[in-house]
């Protein structure tokens, strides 16, 4: 009998603390919507960065203008045959890299397993 009691004082003490803190949050809003106030206007000449209503629809078919020189076919093929010459430097390794240690790797990995194993079974 007791827990029922306990258990519906608790649920209610617990409503009544988050409408004491709803109440609370309710009456700190007002305090935080003020609208700054903007200290000039923009320059003439600049929009202001809100949207305006002028009136009428914008015209879509004015084409949009670029914000730099587009490349020519010229200046792309340039740009590309450089662009292969420094892959074709990449690629290939200075003095054969690879082949020249290839011999010494192969030995390693022939004998690194029968070594390994040794030293396993040694200890």
């Amino acid at each position: 009998m007791t827990e029922r009691i306990g258990a519906g004082i608790f649920s209610r003490l617990r409503l009544a603390a988050g409408l004491g803190l709803a109440a609370a949050a309710f009456i700190q809003l007002p305090a935080c919507s003020t609208v700054p106030e903007v200290a000039s206007a923009p320059p003439s000449g600049l929009s202001s960065g809100q949207p305006t209503d002028t009136g009428t629809f914008p015209n879509l078919n004015i084409p949009p203008q670029t914000a730099a020189a587009q490349i020519t076919p010229e200046e792309k093929a340039e740009k590309f045959s450089e662009l292969e010459a420094a892959k074709a430097t990449q690629s290939a390794p200075p003095g054969g890299g690879a082949t020249a240690d290839q011999s010494r790797l192969k030995k390693i990995a022939a004998t690194h397993a029968a070594e390994t194993l040794a030293k396993i079974e040694g200890q």
